[in-house]
This record gives structure tokens, sequence and C-alpha cells, in this order.
């Protein structure tokens, strides 16, 4: 009888362990590790303004795909870009100064994705050009764009670029 309680104490300080163990693993799911910031690059298109969104550590370094088991991946460690929140300020210019909001809402096509050659994990969306508004005052065809994403558990982070090409 004896060695049969010592048994059970034992299975349930083992459950324990394990239960403690597996919340602690859940309450870091759906957070990317090192995660402290986004750069931001556009590029023009015929139809859309490309905007990719390089996610950094606390030094402004680019995260590597596949680095940590909590980050965005494939299968069950994956966290989909459903969870991301997008928002968009794009500005046209007027004497080098920032003068009329033209577009502002949430990144099109959000899409994880990789820098050609590289492992840099980074998202991609754009911005239809049918979206941006016509600044008849502008006077040249770039202007400025500030990006701000967030999950439910990190964020938000934002990044600004000036001078970037949005118009023909």
């Amino acid at each position: 009888m004896r060695l049969y309680l010592e048994k059970t104490k034992f299975s349930g300080c083992l459950f324990s362990l394990i239960l403690c163990a597996g919340a602690l693993w859940g309450c870091g799911a759906g957070e990317i590790d090192n995660f402290a910031g986004i750069r931001i690059e556009t590029e023009r298109r015929l139809a859309r303004v490309e905007v990719r969104i390089i996610l950094v550590d606390l030094y402004g370094n680019p995260l590597i795909w596949n680095d940590s088991i909590l980050s965005p991946g494939i299968g069950a460690n994956a966290l989909p870009v459903s969870k991301f929140v997008t928002q968009v300020d794009l500005y046209s210019y007027r004497g080098n100064m920032v003068n009329q909001m033209v577009y502002s809402g949430e990144l099109q096509n959000l899409r994880w994705s990789h820098a050609i050659g590289s492992d840099i994990r980074l998202m991609s969306g754009e911005i239809p050009i049918r979206l941006i508004k016509e600044d008849p005052t502008r006077d040249t065809n770039v202007g400025r764009i500030t990006v701000t994403i967030e999950t439910d558990k990190q964020g938000p982070f934002s990044d600004t670029l000036q001078r970037i090409r949005m118009y023909y």
C-alpha cells in the first residue's frame, strides 16, 4: 500500500510539472522571438506601391526565418498574417513638406515572404494605386509613408520613409 501511495504521489508531481511546462510554453504562443521593431522598404510598381516590412530585433538586425520555435514557420508554429493589424498613412509633398494625406488604411494582400537569396524574415503587402487619392496641389511624384503593425501580443511597431515614389 505504501508503494502505491508513493507511486501516486510521484505521478501527481510529474503531471503537475508537465502542466506547468505546458502553461509556460503556451504563454509565449503567438509571439515572435526577438521581435522588437520593423524597417520598411517600398517599390513603385505599375498598379501598386509594394511595401516590404522587415522584422528586426532590439539592435535593428533583421530576424532570420525559422530561427526560433515560436516564430512564423510551417505547420503548428506558423503565425498567420491574419494575426497582424497593419496601418498605413501615405502623404503627398508640396515644397519639400508633407502636404495632404492621400491614403490611410491597411496593407492589401499581406503575406509572409523571404528576401531573395537570404533567410531574412519579412512581410510583403501593397497599396493599390486606385486607392491612392490624387493630390492636385502636389509638386512632386514622391511622398511620405508610415507603416504600423501589431499583434494581440506584440507591438505596435512603426517605421516611416521619406520621399518614396508613389505617383508617375
